[in-house]
C-alpha cells in the first residue's frame, strides 16, 4: 500500500508541475504576443500622426504660397526633404504594410514636383503675376489635392491596420 500512495502522490505532484509549466508557457507566449501587438499599434499611431501632420503642413505650405502670390508674402521652401512628409518619404517608413509602402512610393514624385513648383511660380511671378496665380490655381492646387488624397489613403490604411 505504501508504494501505491507514494506513486499516487508522485503522479499528482508531476501533473501539478506539468500544469504549472504549461500555464507559464502559454502565459509567456500571450504576453509576448500582446507586447508585439502594442508595438505595432504604437507604430501605426505614429504613422497616422505623421500623415495627418503632413496634410496640415502642406495646407499651410499652400496658404503661404498663396499669400506670396496674392499679398506679396515670402515664398515657401522648395526642399522636399525638410518637411514632415519629406522626412517620412526619405526616412524610416514606420511600417511593413505593402499598401502603405506602395502609397509612399506614389507620393514621393508628387511631393517632389509640388515643392519644385515654387521655383517655377517664382519665375512666372517675375514675368507675369497673373500667369503665376493661374498656375497656382490650376496646377499646384490640383497637385496638392492629389497628394492629400494619397495621404488620406495612407491614413485610411493605417486606421484599418490599427483596428
Amino acid at each position: 500500500m505504501r508504494k501505491s500512495i507514494k506513486k499516487m502522490v508522485f503522479c499528482r505532484v508531476a501533473a501539478a508541475l506539468l500544469s504549472i509549466l504549461l500555464f507559464s508557457g502559454v502565459t509567456t507566449f500571450n504576453l509576448l504576443r500582446i507586447e508585439k501587438m502594442q508595438e505595432k499599434s504604437a507604430n501605426n499611431v505614429a504613422l497616422l500622426n505623421k500623415a495627418q501632420a503632413a496634410e496640415t503642413a502642406h495646407y499651410k505650405w499652400s496658404s503661404n504660397l498663396s499669400r506670396a502670390l496674392y499679398a506679396g508674402g515670402e515664398f515657401p521652401g522648395t526642399d522636399d526633404t525638410k518637411c514632415a512628409l519629406g522626412q517620412w518619404i526619405y526616412g524610416e517608413a514606420g511600417t511593413d504594410d505593402a499598401e502603405i509602402l506602395r502609397l509612399r512610393d506614389e507620393i514621393k514624385p508628387m511631393h517632389k514636383e509640388l515643392n519644385q513648383s515654387v521655383t517655377e511660380v517664382k519665375y512666372m511671378m517675375a514675368v507675369s503675376p497673373a500667369s503665376a496665380q493661374n498656375y497656382y490655381q490650376e496646377t499646384i492646387q490640383a497637385n496638392l489635392t492629389a497628394l492629400v488624397g494619397k495621404l488620406d489613403q495612407v491614413i485610411e490604411q493605417g486606421t484599418t491596420l490599427n483596428n
